[in-house]
C-alpha cells in the first residue's frame, strides 16, 4: 500500500527525522505541503527533527533554509553529519586501523573547514605530507573543465569571482574525480568523509531557468576509494552514528525516545532507508520525489531498489509524499 501523504500515518509516531534533498526541498524550491506538514506535527507536540548528510555545520544550514523560507516553525532540531564530524574532531578521537592518531590531513574537493577550527587536526598543503584524506564537496575548477571535451554539458556553474568569471563547477559525471582518487589510493592513506551521498539535487543560479539536477557528491568519491580498497571512515546516513549522535542530543534535551514510535522520513533507500532500518526506527520511503522518484522513471521499481540493499520491501512505508500529491 501506497499512502498518499505523511499525515495518513502521522498518529502512529512522536519522533519524525526527516532528510531533506528529496523530502521537503527539491534543488530549488520546497515540495508542496511539504513545510505545512511538518509546522502541524511540531504544533501537535511532535519531535521534527531534520538531519542532513550535509558536512556543513547545522547552524549554517538553519540560515541556510531560513533564507530560503523555512522556518524554525516547521521542525525542532537541525542536525548534519558535519555536526557529528565536528563533535569527533574536538574530542580528538579520530581514528582508523591504518593510522590509529592522525593529525594532519589532505582535502580533496571543497572542505566545509569550519568543523576543524580549533582542534589538533592541521591541513596540509601536499598529499605526501599527510596523515589522512578528507573528502570535500566534489566541485571541478575552470582552469580544468578543458582537460573534459567528452563531458561537454555535463558541468553547471556554482561560483564567480568578483570579475564574474566562473571559478567553480558541480559535475553530473564521477569521471573527472577519477584521477584525485587514483592518486590517494597509491598513496595509501585513509580517507575521512562526512557526506555518505553519491549525488545531490541542485539548483544553479547563474543558469538562468535551469531546473534542478543530480550532482556528484562526497559519497560518491568516498564510494570509489572504497572500490580501491582504500580505508574509509564516514559519518552520517545509513550508519549509525549518526542516529546514536541525534538520540543523544534529543535525550539530553529530556526527549523521551521510543524506538517504536521514531520514523526516517527519506527518498533514498541506500542512506535513508537503509539508516532507519539499522537504527531500529522505522523507514518510511517518499516514491514520488527525489532519488527514488528519478529512479522509477529510470525504469527501476521499490522493490529493486530495496533488493539492491538486501532489504525486504516489507520492512517500510511507502508515501507519495510528504504533503501529498
Amino acid at each position: 500500500m501506497i499512502y498518499n501523504c505523511l499525515a495518513d500515518i502521522a498518529a502512529k509516531f512522536d519522533t519524525f527525522i526527516f532528510d531533506a534533498y528529496g523530502v521537503f526541498w527539491e534543488g530549488n524550491g520546497f515540495y508542496e505541503g511539504s513545510r505545512e506538514m511538518m509546522r502541524q506535527l511540531v504544533e501537535q507536540g511532535k519531535q521534527v527533527v531534520i538531519v542532513s548528510n550535509s558536512s556543513a555545520l547545522g547552524s549554517d544550514l538553519r540560515v541556510s533554509y531560513a533564507k530560503r523560507g523555512l522556518s524554525e516553525d516547521n521542525y525542532s532540531y537541525l542536525i548534519s553529519s558535519g555536526d557529528l564530524l565536528q563533535y569527533h574532531l574536538q574530542k580528538g578521537d579520530i581514528t582508523f586501523q591504518s593510522c590509529p592518531n592522525p593529525l594532519k590531513y589532505y582535502v580533496i574537493g571543497k572542505p566545509h573547514s569550519k568543523a576543524f577550527n580549533g582542534t589538533k587536526y592541521r591541513q596540509v598543503e601536499k598529499i605526501e605530507d599527510a596523515d589522512f584524506v578528507y573528502v570535500g564537496v566534489p566541485y571541478v575548477y575552470a582552469d580544468t573543465v578543458a582537460k573534459y571535451p567528452q563531458l561537454s554539458g555535463e558541468f553547471w556553474p556554482v561560483r564567480t569571482d568578483e570579475k564574474g568569471n566562473v571559478v567553480e563547477l558541480d559535475s553530473l559525471s564521477a569521471e573527472p574525480f577519477e584521477e584525485i582518487v587514483q592518486a590517494v589510493a597509491d598513496a595509501g592513506l585513509p580517507v575521512l568523509n562526512a557526506n555518505p551521498d553519491f549525488t545531490a539535487k541542485e539548483g544553479h543560479y547563474l543558469v538562468p531557468n535551469s531546473e534542478a539536477v543530480f550532482v556528484v557528491r562526497n559519497g560518491m568519491i568516498a564510494q570509489m576509494l572504497r572500490d580501491k580498497g582504500v580505508e574509509v571512515l564516514e559519518f552520517g546516513k545509513p550508519h549509525c552514528n549518526i542516529y546514536d549522535f541525534v538520540f543523544d542530543i534529543l535525550r539530553r534535551d529530556g526527549v523521551e525516545i521510543d524506538k517504536s514510535r521514531t520514523c526516517m522520513i527519506g527518498d533514498t533507500v541506500r542512506t535513508d532507508i537503509k539508516g532507519g532500518i539499522n537504527a531500529g526506527i522505522f523507514p518510511i520511503l517518499c516514491v514520488e520525489t527525489g532519488i527514488t522518484a528519478e529512479a522509477i522513471s529510470g525504469g527501476k521499481t521499490v522493490e529493486s531498489l530495496c533488493a539492491d540493499e538486501n532489504i525486504d520491501v516489507k520492512q517500510i512505508i511507502q508515501i507519495k509524499s510528504v504533503g501529498g500529491k
